[in-house]
């Protein structure tokens, strides 16, 4: 998983903000499922569809972005945070998923995060 999401290559103006890896002969799945992890970034300069695009096709994916980035998938009456886009697909046995979450309408800060799973966990 770790070296899955060491495809996934942050922007360099992405700043670390944490990670977590899940699994093994210990994992017990109560938060989070076994043989999972993720992996986030903040940023004040919010990356663009193309960003995700590119970074999701240097790892392997087909790039297709969902969203804008910006306002969209906005539902309606949320004030709070939201996915502004999102990336996925399979890799080698692992479902991955890119996501660039806003935390409010006029907020520039940006949170991404790559997630992982085994596909077992479906």
């Amino acid at each position: 998983m770790v070296s899955l999401a060491d495809r996934l290559h942050p922007l360099a103006e992405w700043e670390p903000d944490g990670d977590n890896v899940s699994g093994g002969v210990f994992c017990v799945p109560v938060a989070v499922p076994c043989d999972s992890m993720w992996r986030q970034y903040r940023t004040q300069q919010p990356p663009a569809p193309a960003d995700i695009r590119q970074l999701t096709v240097a790892a392997g994916l087909d790039g297709k972005v969902n969203g804008d980035c910006e306002t969209s998938p906005l539902p309606a009456n949320v004030t709070g945070m939201y996915t502004a886009c999102s990336a996925a697909g399979v890799l080698d046995g692992y479902d991955v998923e890119v996501r660039v979450l806003k935390l409010a309408e006029n907020d520039p800060e940006r949170i991404i995060q790559f997630r992982l799973s085994s596909i077992k966990n479906r």
